[in-house]
């Protein structure tokens, strides 16, 4: 920030140490054999990859997962240079790019073996592959029953190394583990069937943070936890309570109005004081990622008190119900996500009023708020 920049009022504070601290909390729960790909997709689930690629690989990740070839050759431009998987599809047009920046594929069909394998041979070059098999999650990968096609075919993909077999878990974060006991065997089936036509890749990986904490039979080689490194654990497990919030999301007061009783606020009027009230302005809105469905429900912290939402979030502002903090006024902190005194709203709590999970209320924290990272 430059000397005649203007502070804004709204920003996103991501702790680095906490991250850091996640990292290291979830590299010390695995075997010294397993590594650890640290899943910055969706710019880090709205963290900022660019800046936290770093501290992961410090903390002793290894690999660092991605969903868009855009997405891996924007942290190659940043300077990292550790292994990117890319966990999402391959697109004919993106394949040059995805070999030029030393990205890692993901093969999910025979289409995309024989694309990978076309542009590689052209290159001249060795690239080595993941190969994801689909055995319940119906998103991306081979069925188990396409692997034999595939392994029939490994002869002619000349320019592929097969590094790594993977699965993604649907339900590691349910209480009933039936589903994830079946996709489990059928992976096991299927690796079993690798080793036995003489195919052993040394990246064998299931777990996501669910999985990682409460089925460690599935951590294999790697692990590839997303929502545990930003500190929130949406499924029940232990160890998992030392994972510490990354992000808080904080704003102030523009404005604080006395209304009298009966007035309505904001459009619609679908709230109506029933006192005499003091009204607060924030200068945030769903522009900015706010929940719509806060109006009404949601609550804020001022002087560490809890301040509900009144009258529906609009595009660029929303109001409060200061009345009960007295001590309120223009131009205190608001905290939207994260601890003011003794009290902390979560992601997770703020997801469960709009009937999110905390990735969305992450990924949703719009450009227009400024990251400000602490370290």
């Amino acid at each position: 920030m430059t000397s005649n920049s203007v502070a804004p009022p709204t920003v996103a504070e991501i702790d680095i140490s906490a991250f850091t601290q996640n990292v290291c909390a979830v590299r010390a729960s695995l075997a010294s054999s397993c590594e650890l790909m640290a899943v910055v997709k969706a710019d880090a689930y709205g963290h900022g990859a660019a800046t936290l690629a770093a501290p992961a690989l410090q903390a002793g990740a290894t690999w660092l997962g991605v969903a868009r070839c855009d997405e891996g050759v924007a942290l190659r431009l940043h300077g990292v240079d550790a292994p990117i998987l890319l966990l999402g599809p391959i697109w004919p047009d993106e394949v040059d790019a995805l070999l030029t920046y030393r990205l890692t594929p993901v093969i999910g069909s025979l289409e995309d073996a024989r694309l990978v394998q076309q542009h590689a041979r052209q290159l001249g070059r060795q690239v080595r592959v993941h190969v994801n098999v689909d055995t319940g999650m119906r998103r991306l990968g081979l069925p188990p029953q396409h692997i034999p096609a595939l392994l029939a075919k490994v002869e002619t993909l000349t320019h592929l190394e097969w590094e790594g077999v993977m699965t993604h878990m649907a339900t590691a974060d349910h209480l009933d583990e039936r589903v994830l006991q079946e996709q489990w065997k059928c992976f096991c089936g299927v690796v079993q069937t690798l080793r036995d036509r003489g195919v052993t890749p040394p990246y064998i990986h299931a777990a996501n943070s669910a999985a990682l904490y409460r089925f460690p039979q599935t951590h294999g080689q790697m692990v590839r936890p997303g929502i545990a490194l930003y500190g929130a654990h949406p499924f029940d497990a232990p160890g998992a309570e030392v994972l510490r919030p990354v992000l808080s999301w904080k704003t102030r007061l523009a404005r604080i109005e006395t209304v009298v009783a009966g007035s309505g606020i904001s459009y619609g009027h679908t709230f109506v004081t029933s006192r005499s009230s003091r009204i607060g302005t924030l200068p945030v809105g769903y522009a900015d990622g706010l929940c719509r469905r806060l109006s009404n429900v949601g609550e804020v912290l001022v002087h560490g008190r809890r301040a509900p939402f009144v009258g529906q979030i609009t595009m660029d502002m929303c109001m409060i119900d200061v009345t009960d903090i007295p001590q309120a006024q223009i131009g205190d902190e608001v905290v939207l996500i994260g601890a003011q005194g003794e009290d902390r709203i979560t992601a997770g709590a703020m997801a469960s009023h709009c009937g999110q999970i905390p990735y969305e209320v992450w990924c949703a924290i719009s450009a227009r708020v400024p990251r400000r990272y602490i370290v």
